[in-house]
């Protein structure tokens, strides 16, 4: 199979946009899952390549504002690759417990690895509570498309909470390793997505 670009990235720096008391406990954003990167051009490509670049997180740990700090010599690229980091999902900064909107910048090395795509489908709930009990209507049988229609909050809900074929190295690395361990049919446990939870199920693929 072709190997594609997977991003890992490095915090550097932090700046958050509000009053921060010096006692105050800041907890950093954490990433949960990153857009593909656009084909590196041939002429910009090192095996050792990297970038900078600038993210506004806000509260709800959407990427409101990205720009590249260093540029390549493909205008292109750079622009698409700054479309790619405004679809980047974290869980948000906090201030004392509470979400706060955080810039930040990012060291973002390139590597390649080989992707792991599976078949999914999700429900998105807005607390683990309304998890937690349709994780154990699901265990005790309950079809997984009429749980998506009571309870998903996602857009994906319009298409019964399909989500198609993804490359689950995309997601975070709990996210990763729980969706790894999916056989065909099985469903995971309420996982923590950014300030909802979200409940997998591996759909058999068709291709």
């Amino acid at each position: 199979m072709k190997k594609i670009i997977f991003i890992f990235s490095l915090l550097m720096i932090a700046g958050c946009t509000i009053f921060q008391p010096e006692e105050a406990t800041v907890i950093q954003p954490k990433l949960l899952k990153q857009a593909s990167l656009p084909a590196i051009p041939p002429d910009i490509y090192s095996d050792r390549f990297e970038f900078f670049c600038e993210m506004l997180i806000n509260e709800n740990g959407d990427v409101e504002t990205a720009k590249l700090l260093t540029k390549s010599d493909d205008p292109t690229w750079d622009s698409l690759t700054t479309l790619s980091l405004l679809k980047w999902k974290f869980i948000p900064a906090t201030i004392n417990g509470t979400p706060v909107k955080l810039l930040i910048r990012r060291r973002v090395k390139v590597v390649f690895e080989q992707p792991i795509i599976i078949s999914l489908a999700e429900i998105q709930f807005r607390n683990l509570q309304t998890a937690d009990s349709a994780y154990h209507e699901l265990v005790k049988g309950a079809d997984f498309t009429s749980l998506v229609l009571k309870y998903s909050i996602s857009s994906s809900k319009q298409k019964n909470g399909m989500l198609g074929d993804v490359d689950i190295k995309h997601y975070s690395a709990e996210i990763s390793s729980a969706l790894s361990r999916l056989d065909e049919g099985d469903f995971t446990k309420p996982l923590r997505y950014g300030d909802s939870f979200v409940i997998f199920k591996r759909l058999k693929q068709l291709n």
